[in-house]
């Protein structure tokens, strides 16, 4: 089977039916209770589950197979599992809820894969069970090819994936049971269930060249990512736009579901859990996913001990408790759902992006390279920064297309390759424009050309960080301050062709900005980003997030990167969807306090109506004020007139 047919299934009718809309589904784990046997894969009441499930509004659930349960012995199938699989199936599709099958995955609880027979050898490199495998999926995908109900085959879950030692024996195994699907199914999608940023920051495999060669991905913060990269309060700060980033950062050219949405222990308030999964769908559905797919169903019944049961891959918590019963969080999601079903992605395109943050390189360096560790976190407060300044923006990594950008922000890069270099030069001179924080280490000879600056050594250290306006409004409206903060690395700079708009208190340049060619480059003396993103996130000098937004906003309008609808307040995010007649705005408030957002248009607004359907409130201006409750979100319909 040719790769050209591998990448391009025949997708029927009744799998294009989700895709105008934004579907929303869950995890539908086989095993409940702590202390339950392998053996009671999904032996419960599956219609009343899904029937809940179609209530609430969701469209979508995942369901996993057990090989360990179909297959106790080599080549002989369990009939009694057969039917309980069936059963789930039909009682998927008696409520119209579409499923995701998925094939190999471990979740520490249910046991799925772990064969007596197989004699401890590894499913994932040993040919003879591969072969089984093989046999497995095409005996199931046989069955249900034309079945209704089934949207999707995964080939596993990213804890199965996690046991993977190379790229190519991964490569391998998905390509081996990639063409053993398609030669029984050439309709429905297959998805790898694996996000490459937070699998090679686990294992150091980097997944990205297999998942840029599916049809559908996954994107997920796992517990350990999030230790890693925004560990602390959920429901404020850096923490409420990882889910966002990691869209973002993994971002293949393929539609991504926002995958494993919830909460990752049982110490959380059920207030937190219902306003972190808000906050996650909306930045889901504002930062280009093609769907969402919460963590669990219910609740884990764990043993009356502490602490709880956790691992990297923790699924502890659901949509309802132990007992069954519906959490606030269920309701989160259901309005959500209601919320994302009154907008068809077919009518509406989210704006243009036409300013990226950079992911260098040199992050997927193995150690002793330090570039894997802080680079990502510098990344995310960059990516953090533009948000606040209301920017639309997305992320690209090094050596990807430029075209179609106007403003590129690298943060903290310690080193560029030699082609990158080159092609910003090419990219400033053309009228884009840059900004770029020094990252330590010697500064490439391009920085004199492009940035205008001589660079005379790295100053080390510094326990504050000063800054003095020698330039008022070159780059917005900076202000003087003298704040507390470690800086890791300080670019000392002699003169150039460069314009100094800011300094320390001793005169060295801070922040300069040179006219080369067409566009502009901006450059900061210090790692602003790596050193919020190492210190404290939640505590960072709002003197230096003011001014590192106020740096990366100025730019960016001024090259013509700026967003159409416009903000007051940094703590809300606003994304814009273009559609003929009315635009779509959808608003989010990382803040846990309530605010009120003042949007402002280019073009007066007409009216404004709730995308749920309301009497339209009439503006007759460009700006106007939108309400939001701590953590609240809010989806509009724009008028013009």
């Amino acid at each position: 089977m040719s790769a050209e047919a591998t990448r391009q299934p025949d997708v029927s009718a009744a799998d294009r039916r989700l895709g105008r809309s934004f579907p929303v589904g869950v995890d539908y784990y086989p095993i409940d209770v702590e202390r339950a046997s392998y053996t009671e894969w999904y032996d419960g009441d599956a219609e009343a589950d899904f029937a809940a499930m179609a209530a609430a509004g969701l469209s979508l659930a995942r369901v996993f197979v057990s090989w360990k349960v179909l297959e106790p012995q080599v080549g002989q199938y369990d009939s009694d599992a057969d039917d309980r699989l069936a059963g789930v199936v039909a009682a998927a599709r008696a409520h119209n809820v579409r499923l995701i099958v998925t094939f190999f995955a471990d979740d520490r609880l249910a046991d799925m894969n772990d064969l007596v027979w197989a004699k401890k050898r590894d499913p994932r490199t040993d040919d003879y069970l591969i072969e089984r495998e093989i046999s497995l999926v095409q005996r199931i995908v046989n069955r249900y090819r034309t079945d209704e109900a089934v949207w999707m085959w995964e080939l596993g879950n990213e804890a199965f994936f996690s046991g993977f030692a190379t790229e190519e024996a991964l490569e391998k195994w998905v390509n081996q049971l990639r063409d053993a699907i398609r030669e029984v199914d050439t309709a429905r999608v297959i998805m790898v269930g694996v996000d490459p940023e937070s699998l090679v920051r686990e294992s150091g495999v980097d997944a990205r060249s297999v998942v840029a060669t599916t049809e559908q991905g996954v994107t997920h913060v796992t517990a350990p990512y999030r230790a890693y990269a925004a560990q602390g309060p959920l429901t404020h700060g850096p923490a409420t736009y990882l889910e966002s980033f990691m869209l973002r950062a993994t971002a293949a050219g393929i539609p991504l579901l926002a995958d494993g949405i919830g909460v990752h222990s049982l110490d959380a308030s059920a207030g937190e859990e219902a306003a972190h999964a808000r906050l996650a769908l909306y930045s889901a559905l504002m930062n280009g996913a093609s769907g969402a797919m919460l963590r669990r169903w219910r609740d884990v019944e764990t043993e009356r001990r502490e602490p709880y049961y956790q691992d990297p891959f923790e699924m502890l918590v659901g949509l309802n408790d132990v007992t069954g019963q519906p959490k606030p969080v269920l309701a989160e999601v259901s309005r959500f759902a209601r919320v994302a079903s009154h907008i068809d992605l077919g009518r509406y395109a989210r704006a243009p992006e036409r300013a990226a943050v950079l992911v260098p390189a040199e992050r997927y360096e193995p150690l002793p390279s330090l570039a894997g560790l802080y680079d990502p976190r510098s990344c995310l407060q960059a990516f953090i920064a533009a948000k606040e300044a209301h920017l639309p923006v997305r992320l690209i990594r090094e050596g990807e297309d430029l075209d179609g950008l106007m403003t590129l922000f690298i943060p903290s890069a310690a080193k560029l390759t030699g082609a990158m270099w080159g092609r910003l030069a090419t990219f400033v001179q053309s009228g884009g424009s840059v900004v770029l924080s020094y990252g330590g280490g010697d500064a490439d000879p391009a920085v004199r050309e492009i940035f205008g600056v001589e660079f005379q050594g790295d100053h080390g250290m510094r326990p504050l960080v000063t800054c003095r306006i020698a330039q008022p409004g070159l780059v917005g409206d900076l202000v003087s301050f003298d704040v507390r903060l470690d800086l890791p690395h300080y670019a000392l700079l002699g003169g150039g062709a460069a314009t100094v708009v800011a300094t320390d208190a001793t005169g060295s340049p801070l922040v300069t900005v040179n006219q080369y060619g067409q566009g502009r480059a901006v450059f900061l003396a210090a790692p602003l980003e790596r050193a919020i993103a190492q210190s404290d996130p939640w505590a960072a000098p709002e003197a230096v997030r003011s001014m590192l937004r106020t740096v990366y906003g100025s730019v960016a309008r001024a090259a013509g990167a700026g967003p159409v609808i416009d903000c007051d307040d940094p703590s809300v995010e606003v994304a814009h969807f273009l559609g003929e007649s009315a635009d779509i705005v959808v608003i989010l408030n990382h803040s846990a306090e309530s605010v009120t957002a003042t949007l402002s248009a280019e073009r007066v607004v007409a009216s404004v109506t709730d995308v749920r359907g309301s009497e339209p409130a009439a503006v007759g201006a460009k700006a106007f004020g939108v309400p939001l409750g701590n953590n609240g979100a809010s989806a509009l319909r724009l008028t013009y007139g």
